[in-house]
């Protein structure tokens, strides 16, 4: 059973509107979520599908880029954004959720992620969930990426 579930969130100084696209637009994404490695989200949409190629950096080992199919599982405007993930061409227990929440005059991000099985996997998951959430701030800060 796939119970384990991971979850990181960041406050930034940006609305939920900016919050939301950054998290939603596949051009963002791939400049903060896991620097060089492209996402392709042709529909926002339940139901579409979309591709994040997940290219190895000093961060991600690997000698070539890994391209993961995932299908939009849930939209909900500027709050919920939630894809579950294809492995060996059958959809897992694995869903990946950006949520936006309005506080503090600003917004928090949160990604959460379910169906670990293995505490270490989601362990580093964590980690690298911490390091994009970084990013993120910085990113929407107009700062200099620290990953």
């Amino acid at each position: 059973m796939s119970n384990i579930t991971v979850e990181c969130s960041v406050w930034v100084e940006a609305g939920p509107d900016r919050a939301w696209r950054a998290v939603t637009k596949d051009e963002e994404l791939s400049l903060w979520y896991s620097p060089g490695s492209p996402w392709d989200i042709p529909q926002l949409e339940a139901g579409a599908e979309l591709w994040f190629h997940h290219t190895p950096n000093e961060y991600h080992d690997g000698s070539e880029v890994v391209s993961l199919k995932a299908v939009i599982e849930k939209i909900e405007e500027r709050s919920e954004f939630s894809v579950r993930w294809e492995f060996d061409g059958e959809l897992s227990d694995m869903v990946t959720s950006f949520l936006v929440k309005e506080e503090k005059g600003g917004s928090t991000v949160t990604i959460r992620e379910t169906g670990y099985v293995d505490e270490a996997a989601a362990a580093q998951t964590e980690e690298g969930y911490t390091m994009s959430l970084a990013n993120l701030y910085a990113y929407l800060s107009g700062s200099e990426l620290p990953y």
